[in-house]
């Protein structure tokens, strides 16, 4: 059965079309011009709106999202005693279990400084209690947490994190980036069921955005099985969106790694799901801004400007690398000729030279994925278009975390984030993605934000408001390994389409509607 859509007007030009849909695939698309002509299955009017295919999120976190729809959100909170307050107003409401918290973050609080683990302490020093960083590379427990995590004063550092301490050596509660990891899985792990439906509830959500695809890039953050399992429950339990997911490298790879049968029979469950489909692997190279984590040139503001920093090239280096860059060589090396497409976090511009050197050893670079890249100097576009790799943005960071990035950078530094412009003119394969739960994941923000860049931001980097678009569609389609079978609308992809009452391109904050409302 083939059905037409006729009386729409495709989202990115305003061009009067027609589309016939078969079997869930995309036969043709074409402009509409005259009189219909006799066709032979259902025709569909859709009353002038707007179409535009579905959104792909090709960078977010799908599990976490759903999980911290029942955790504490201080997203809103401006001061160290408002986060008590909300803190303590919880524990009283729910006393029982451990008491999670997320989007903590420290750079709202007029003097800049972290809470600590005396300050959770007043609140429980017995019940368990963590507040996960907003930009999902810290974490601060108290004393209970830290105790049940297997931590105390004489607990070395993890390589590639560290456990903060006062001035006396005294853990401080402040645990960053593996360290952070750590205590993450101290948490008591969810049934697969409960994964499963914290998935679906996560897709939901973002289907009600216009997300038709998303890739969960940290699968395996609290147990790989079970996640590959959860994932392929959720699927079957009918999640609305398609699911991509990036393994972390240290599961599928590292010392503690499934082995390579029984990793395999799982892959074959989860590819088996028509929804869902195992991408690639994810590196971490460094950390986050706001954080103070990410891998720079130079010196972050809130860096004791006494501390000696290393150097790198003749020049000072701050922040976190995650592995050194011979370890990450490694790394790369041995995803790329397992035949994986290999996905790299790099914030800074330290840890993002770093990483286009582990690119450049391999013999087909432009294979891989570099994530965030938010610092940039042209030379760097130079080398990545050079190098061919696919890279990706998170325009809604500049939104939410916008003040963080001034206080720890620096006003004309924190300016030049996220190049869009730059990177789109040098021809590199570019898509928008949310990074979700860090931020609330709306794309029409990221959209926006990237098209009119908030004050503070040089916009002379803003992009076109349809360059964002397809950099949301088509190029997260592409950036998946999905080529054009989504976010495109073109013979052969699959019919993942949304409607829109006002024009896409000039609506201040367009709005997804649904066929069902067009009865």
């Amino acid at each position: 059965m083939s059905t037409r859509y006729v009386n729409f007007q495709w989202g990115l030009d305003g061009e009067p079309q027609q589309m016939v849909v078969q079997n869930g695939l995309v036969v043709s698309r074409t402009k509409s011009t005259g009189p219909l002509s006799p066709f032979d299955g259902e025709t569909i009017d859709l009353q002038g709106f707007y179409l535009l295919p579905k959104f792909v999120d090709a960078h977010c976190h799908i599990l976490p999202t759903g999980l911290d729809l029942g955790k504490l959100n201080l997203g809103t909170c401006r001061s160290r005693e408002e986060v008590l307050d909300r803190v303590r107003d919880q524990h009283l409401k729910t006393p029982e279990g451990w008491l999670l918290a997320v989007h903590y973050n420290q750079t709202n609080f007029s003097d800049g400084l972290h809470l600590t683990r005396v300050e959770l302490d007043g609140i429980s020093s017995t019940r368990p209690i963590m507040l996960e960083h907003v930009n999902g590379h810290a974490t601060l427990a108290n004393s209970a947490a830290l105790q049940l995590a297997g931590v105390d004063d004489s607990t070395p550092d993890p390589s590639g994190g560290s456990y903060e301490r006062d001035i006396h050596g005294h853990l401080n509660g402040l645990c960053l980036e593996h360290a952070h990891e750590h205590m993450q899985r101290a948490i008591p792990m969810l049934s697969i069921e409960e994964m499963a439906s914290a998935i679906v509830a996560a897709g939901e959500k973002m289907a009600e955005l216009g997300i038709g695809c998303a890739s969960d890039m940290m699968t395996g953050c609290i147990h790989l099985e079970q996640e590959l399992k959860a994932y392929a429950l959720a699927a079957q339990m009918g999640c609305p969106i398609h699911l991509r997911l990036y393994l972390q490298w240290r599961d599928v790879f590292g010392k503690r790694a499934l082995p390579k049968e029984r990793l395999q029979e799982l892959f074959d469950e989860a590819n088996a799901q028509p929804t869902l489909r195992v991408a690639g692997i994810k590196i971490f190279s460094d950390g986050g801004i706001s954080s103070a984590t990410a891998a720079i040139y130079g010196r972050f503001l809130s860096t004791d400007p006494s501390k000696e920093l290393a150097t790198y090239g003749g020049r000072e280096t701050d922040g976190k690398l995650i592995y050194s860059p011979e370890r990450l060589n490694q790394m790369f090396l041995t995803a790329h000729e397992a035949g994986y497409q290999v996905s790299v976090h790099a914030i800074g511009d330290y840890a993002t030279d770093l990483v286009m050197d582990a690119m450049a050893q391999t013999d087909e670079p432009s294979r891989h994925r570099l994530e965030h890249a938010m610092i940039l100097s042209d030379s760097q576009i130079d080398r990545m278009h050079s190098l061919g790799c696919y890279c990706t943005f998170q325009p809604e960071f500049l939104a939410a975390l916008g003040p963080a990035y001034g206080k720890q950078l620096g006003p004309e530094r924190a300016s030049r984030l996220i190049r869009s412009r730059s990177v789109l003119d040098a021809g590199i394969p570019l898509s928008f993605n949310s990074d979700r739960p860090i931020v609330a994941g709306n794309p029409w923000t990221g959209i926006l934000t990237s098209s009119n860049r908030p004050a503070g931001f040089d916009p002379a980097e803003n992009c076109t408001r349809a360059e964002a678009i397809l950099a949301y569609t088509a190029a997260g389609s592409a950036v998946n390994g999905d080529g054009d079978v989504m976010g495109t609308l073109v013979p052969g992809s699959m019919a993942h389409f949304q409607l829109y009452k006002e024009n896409p391109l000039t609506a201040a904050m367009p709005v997804v509607s649904h066929l069902v409302e067009l009865a």
